[in-house]
């Protein structure tokens, strides 16, 4: 596929799902092909360029990954060390003591979670140096989950942190150091406040139009993604080094088989596995204040692709334009996502029921005649059935339309509810 045709296509998705601007850009066997649409801020009418830096949102735990798999090629640590060894402001914590930095990267080591520290952005807003370990200090107060997988922030800020005992630098040196320069990714930079050159702003898609929306520059989450932009051309030189790199396939193996509706079908070490009709694809997602972006690589063909958009609908614009990319590509089609629902699916809703929660948080899930009513804080819902774990709930909703269950027990019985990526662990 050729750049003008590359534009074309983006521009067709972009006009589609109402996004200002973005950047997409393809590898395939030493081949690089980019494009361009639109603008970085509707205010201003700046062009997307190939200057134009986006948030990497959770891409960063991506990178985060690798510099750890960097650090433990040097022998700065291992990945079966426990995290107690690596933070000092956990090593007396039960949970630090037993879990491993690879759990941490599988998202598989017991972090203690609660919305008050996974999503505490708008209270912490403390900008030095030791804004991370602070944010580190407060999981050494909170006894251990149970054992299931589920996504997470705070744990990466932990991954961060162990960074920086590590290599004896703050996170974002040690990042420079042992990733940018690495891979030669000149324009990615870590933003804690202020105005930076060239830089997208996001923006949310209303009936009237989009509309521009601050970033997000916590940075205390920075390895989380808070701080993190980046380049289409940059992004893709961060996925020329993971197919190049042998000591990054390591990263690719899976750990945690945990097939969530619309974003993963298995979590490797950093990354998501994805099993797509004709072969295996490997990748990430960033999602943060009206901006989306999306790597996804195929190392079977030597192949990556780069989206990044300043919208709240990228990631839809990713679902219809990717389905269409990927087949011609490299001969693996995305399989649609599937909202239609389906009857019966999920078989008796009685093993649904009960409560699901963390400290600071609790869903109830009810029985109805035909799939569940979910009520928590922020409202109730009626989700029907998709299949025998997921269930619909917001069909317009591009990021996250269903809820999915998992760690089932013979009985059939879930222990986990995930809300988009989080597990609330069953209560009783």
């Amino acid at each position: 596929m050729n750049e003008g045709d590359l534009a074309a296509l983006l521009r067709e998705h972009a006009v589609r799902h109402s996004v200002p601007g973005a950047g997409i850009g393809i590898l395939h066997k030493g081949t690089v092909t980019i494009a361009f649409y639109g603008v970085a801020d509707v205010r201003s009418g700046a062009p997307v360029t190939a200057g134009t830096r986006f948030s990497a949102g959770s891409l960063t735990k991506s990178m985060v990954a690798t510099v750890v798999a960097n650090l433990a090629a040097a022998g700065r640590l291992s990945l079966g060390d426990p995290v107690a060894g690596h933070v000092p402001e956990l090593s007396a914590s039960d949970w630090a003591g037993q879990a491993a930095l690879r759990d941490l990267l599988a998202n598989r080591s017991g972090f203690p979670l609660t919305s008050g520290t996974e999503f505490g952005f708008a209270t912490r807003t403390e900008q030095g140096d030791n804004a991370l370990s602070r944010l580190v200090a407060e999981a050494a107060t909170a006894g251990p989950a149970r054992d299931f997988w589920s996504y997470t922030n705070v744990g990466w800020c932990v991954l961060g942190r162990v960074i920086e005992t590590a290599a004896a630098a703050g996170w974002e040196d040690a990042m420079r150091r042992h990733l940018l320069r690495w891979a030669g990714m000149a324009d990615t930079a870590f933003v804690t406040g202020g105005t930076l050159e060239g830089r997208a702003t996001g923006h949310e898609i209303l009936a009237d139009g989009p509309v521009p929306v601050a970033p997000l520059t916590t940075r205390a989450y920075g390895p989380a993604g808070t701080t993190a932009v980046t380049t289409v051309a940059d992004l893709l030189r961060f996925a020329a080094l993971h197919l190049a790199e042998p000591s990054l396939a390591g990263l690719r193996a899976v750990h945690a088989e945990v097939p969530i509706c619309g974003w993963l079908d298995a979590w490797c070490l950093g990354w998501a596995q994805f099993s797509w009709d004709g072969g295996t694809v490997w990748g990430w997602d960033g999602l943060i204040n009206g901006e989306r972006s999306v790597l996804r690589l195929v190392p079977g063909q030597e192949g990556a692709v780069v989206l990044m958009t300043n919208s709240g609908t990228g990631r839809a614009m990713y679902r219809s334009l990717f389905a269409e990319l990927m087949e011609p590509l490299f001969g693996i089609g995305m399989p649609p996502l599937q909202l239609s629902p389906l009857p019966g699916a999920a078989g008796d809703l009685s093993r649904f029921t009960g409560r699901y929660a963390w400290p600071d948080r609790q869903v109830d899930v009810a029985a109805t005649a035909g799939g569940l009513l979910i009520s928590s804080e922020d409202g109730r819902a009626e989700a029907l059935p998709l299949s025998d774990r997921t269930f619909l709930v917001d069909p317009a909703d591009p990021d996250n339309p269903t809820v999915t269950f998992g760690a089932f027990d013979d009985a059939g019985r879930p222990g986990v509810l995930y809300d988009m990526l989080w597990g609330l662990p069953r209560m009783g």
